[in-house]
């Protein structure tokens, strides 16, 4: 994972902020002489190599405890399993060709090393290339490499490997093809949306929650998963303009060329963001001028509510796991 990181000013409580957008990447199954293997690659280290690595990056981190997880996702985690069985083809197979893929759809080529066998599985390995790339949004790693391809932020295999501590069984993330119950479903909306699902896996439950007790790193997650569905829905304005009747703006859009013209400038694309696209500069005209109706028909407002809290309150202390504090 890749981001600009600005902590908020002050002393006050972590924060994980941005700024700009995430990227993430994936590196080779092999690292070169330029860079350290790190992630994805130390699955293929014994158990011991592979903790003194990573203790190397994260020196204030428990021996003990990096140990526990490293043979926790080696036993329960699908994606490191991936990894240490191409490792082991290669070792017995050292001339021939070979590529894993991540797949988007469980419905995969059956032209492959490792045939399917249940729709669980995460990835498939590739003996031979006939040349053929990749669908758009899976993710192919070959043993060696110059450097790290981008992922996707629309494949569902993206949230189980950026975050294999929130996610140790490789549960996956959200699919463009993930179908409503039947109960919620309609003729014009029969697909969950991004919004949808995370607000779904983010819910508060009864008993443990793993997402909830994780701390910083849930907060990334968050953070993460709030760019990408943001994300979505931008790039979705951008491409249904018309949809969205921009050409009640031709006159903006001819001014603009204008000036562009007189400066010998050069006009980008336009994009108009309506005002159903929260946090946009007309969501915020269209909110003020509600408020303003409301205080035309009803009067200047007379009441100033305030709302006061307890931390040391017996209903909040009631509720607090772990290592949590008020």
């Amino acid at each position: 994972m890749g981001a600009e990181v600005k902590s908020p000013p002050g002393n006050g409580p972590y924060c994980f902020r941005i700024h700009g957008q995430i990227y993430h990447r994936i590196p080779p199954l092999y690292s070169n002489e330029r860079f350290k293997p790190g992630y994805g690659q130390l699955y293929i280290f014994d158990a011991s190599e592979a903790n003194s690595r990573r203790l190397e990056n994260n020196p204030s981190c428990l021996s003990s405890v990096m140990e526990k997880l490293d043979a926790l996702l080696r036993t329960i985690n699908p994606y490191a399993k991936s990894y240490l069985q191409m490792h082991h083809l290669i070792q017995s197979n050292p001339t021939v060709n070979v590529k894993i893929i991540f797949m988007e759809h469980p419905d995969l080529d059956m032209r492959r090393y490792n045939a399917p066998t249940s729709r669980t599985e995460v990835a498939a390995i590739f003996v031979g290339d006939d040349g053929e790339p990749p669908a758009n949004r899976d993710i192919c790693i070959y043993p060696i490499g110059e450097g790290c391809k981008n992922i996707s932020p629309l494949n569902q295999c993206k949230d189980p490997m950026v975050y294999p501590l929130l996610f140790p069984r490789g549960e996956q993330g959200w699919s463009n093809e993930m179908e409503h119950v039947e109960e919620r479903r309609s003729a014009k909306r029969n697909r969950v949306t991004q919004l949808q699902f995370y607000a779904y896996r983010l819910s508060v439950r009864s008993g443990f929650s793993l997402l909830h007790s994780s701390g910083k790193l849930f907060q990334q997650y968050v953070v993460d998963e709030y760019v990408k569905t943001e994300g979505s829905r931008l790039n979705y304005i951008r491409l249904n303009q018309k949809d969205l009747r921009v050409e009640f703006y031709r006159g903006l859009l001819d001014a603009l060329t204008t000036r562009a013209s007189n400066n010998n400038l050069r006009v980008g694309k336009l994009v108009i963001l309506p005002s159903s696209f929260q946090g946009s500069p007309r969501s915020m005209q269209q909110n003020y001028q509600d408020a303003m109706a409301m205080v035309r028909k009803f009067g200047r407002p007379d009441l100033f509510v305030t709302f006061t809290c307890n931390p040391s309150w017996p209903e909040i202390l009631n509720v607090m796991q772990g290592r949590e504090r008020p």
